[in-house]
């Protein structure tokens, strides 16, 4: 729907009328519910295809860190945040509401740097990530099968798929295959959510049932058997000792410096709820319910993966090869990463019906992780649209789909772009400088929660529930738990930028980052400047919360 509006303009005596068009609704529709909401808030924060390289990366980054605690630990700032994001989704329910926020309770100019970083913050942790970790999970699938059963082919094809061209042409391919299906609407939304949820419990209960009935001494002796041609279960600690590594026993102390990371392994339920929720419905109810959910969720499962991993493999083996491969050490003797398709698929050896199972339903679980993401993303050029920050063809809605198909078209191309560049910059240092901004953008929206009852939004503190109205000492409960969350977040980024294995990411991190912030401001002032010439002021959207 559109709302004219009548500028008059005095040129001498004459009086010029101009029309100038708004809109006052957005062209989505509310389809989620609260069981939806829970279920893809828990998808972005826990795949199982995340579990492909994830868990290897934390204990090679963090030797003397235990996963399971460290959850726990992280699940403190994510539940904070999902605070913060349960204020902000309740007070302004749009889409992009994060954007949105951020931009009207600070300034439009640093609202829309901020979200430029943090969406592409997002789009490369995601959707770019997942992408090519979708092909990197079914690498693995072949060539553990492969190896295990003798099938050279299948092992050819996962080699090529682990290569630079393999992997980039298999992330385009998904790309494009995700992009058409984001534009078919929400019934194909809902149907490949549920559809990958059921698989990904198959999937799940295979993998803890095939890891947890086994002890090392037993997967050591598979190793042997399987993998002695590259070294032997018992030659990883002196192929890592040799190369530098010690065993770091657990203690709080590297679990507490980890909780950067185990944050970030917990907090996807707020790109959930920072982006859709102006097509959730009932979303006072809705969306609390799948913030706090998903984070409960998701703590457990990535909890029971690691320990029925470190279960069969025991804990000072996993370290030791984790932290020869992540230090990207020479010394390192296999050609693909100690993945966890690997792992399973010697764990079942030779149990082919359980090992078939297992890596089959591994690869097939992640369908709806994609999706999701690409869905999330595009949402921030809708609202970038609709704010006239970019083109505002980027907000309109398909009549037929009701999705936002520009901007998911737009989103798409960045992704490929960015893939393109994901393929040669390498892996592992990326995925680290992205972590790392991850936390930061985090600590700096909870910081806005902490200060808008201070600022002229403070009426929307009569939206939020009653309990994040109540004072203490006469601060708002809702700025005491933003403002804990803010420092625990900005200490995390600290921690992170400390670590030796990851000091040349956080200045990739600054400097790739810091300049897309710059970028926002700079392009603010343009568009600005752009339609102020057309005789329309952006600032004026800015005082208002959008049409739903």
């Amino acid at each position: 729907m559109l709302l004219t509006i009548i500028n008059s303009i005095f040129v001498g005596d004459v009086v010029l009328e101009k029309e100038v068009f708004i809109r006052k609704a957005s062209g989505l529709v509310r389809p989620y519910g609260a069981l939806d909401v829970t279920l893809i808030y828990t998808l972005i924060i826990f795949a199982i295809l995340n579990t492909t390289l994830q868990l290897a990366w934390f204990h090679g980054f963090w030797p003397g860190a235990d996963l399971p605690i460290g959850c726990l630990v992280g699940l403190i700032p994510t539940l904070l945040v999902a605070f913060a994001y349960w204020a902000i989704a309740v007070s302004m329910p749009r889409s992009g509401c994060d954007y949105v926020w951020f931009a009207r309770v600070t300034h439009p100019a640093i609202g829309f740097g901020w979200s430029l970083v943090y969406f592409y913050m997002y789009l490369c942790a995601a959707f770019v990530t997942i992408c090519f970790t979708y092909g990197y999970t079914i690498s693995m699938a072949l060539v553990a099968w492969g190896m295990l059963y003798n099938a050279p082919n299948l092992v050819s094809i996962g080699t090529w798929l682990q290569s630079t061209t393999g992997s980039f042409v298999f992330a385009l391919v998904i790309m494009i295959i995700y992009c058409i299906l984001n534009i078919l609407g929400y019934k194909i939304a809902k149907a490949i959510l549920y559809a990958g949820w059921i698989i990904q419990a198959i999937a799940l209960i295979a993998m803890w049932y095939i890891l947890g009935s086994i002890t090392p001494t037993t997967f050591a002796a598979k190793w042997d058997s399987l993998m002695s041609n590259y070294v032997t279960y018992d030659g990883v600690f002196k192929l890592s000792e040799s190369a530098g590594w010690s065993f770091t026993p657990i203690s709080f102390g590297p679990t507490f410096s980890s909780v950067a990371f185990t944050f970030m392994l917990l907090s996807g339920a707020a790109f959930g709820a920072g982006t859709i929720s102006g097509e959730v419905r009932d979303v006072s109810k809705s969306v609390p319910i799948g913030l706090i959910l998903s984070n409960l969720f998701s703590c457990a499962i990535w909890s029971i993966c690691d320990i029925t991993l470190l279960h069969a493999t025991s804990y000072k083996w996993f370290s030791a090869i984790s932290w020869l491969w992540a230090s990207g050490s020479a010394e390192y003797p296999l050609p693909f990463p100690p993945s966890m398709p690997l792992m399973i698929g010697i764990a079942a050896y030779p149990n082919t019906s359980i090992g078939l199972l297992a890596l089959t339903t591994f690869v097939l679980a992640n369908i709806a992780f994609p999706y999701v993401t690409l869905m999330t993303a595009a949402r921030y050029w809708f609202a970038w649209g609709f704010d006239r920050l970019m083109p505002t063809k980027l907000a309109e809605v398909s009549t037929r789909f009701k999705t936002p198909h520009y901007a998911i078209i737009v989103t798409t191309i960045i992704a490929i772009i960015s893939g393109f560049l994901f393929a040669f910059l390498g892996f592992a240092n990326w995925f680290a400088a992205v972590s790392t901004v991850m936390v930061l953008c985090y600590a700096v929206i909870a910081l806005s929660v902490a200060i808008f009852p201070y600022t002229k939004w403070r009426t929307l503190l009569d939206t939020l529930p009653k309990f994040m109205r109540a004072r203490i000492a006469g601060v708002p409960a809702i700025t005491i738990i933003s403002a804990v969350g803010a420092i625990i977040l900005f200490y995390a980024a600290y921690a992170v930028s400390v670590n030796p294995l990851l000091t040349a990411n956080a200045n990739l991190a600054a400097i790739l980052f810091g300049s897309i912030f710059v970028g926002g401001i700079i392009l603010y002032y343009i568009g600005k400047a752009y339609w102020a010439k057309k005789g329309i002021d952006i600032t004026l959207g800015f005082k208002e919360i959008p049409p739903a």
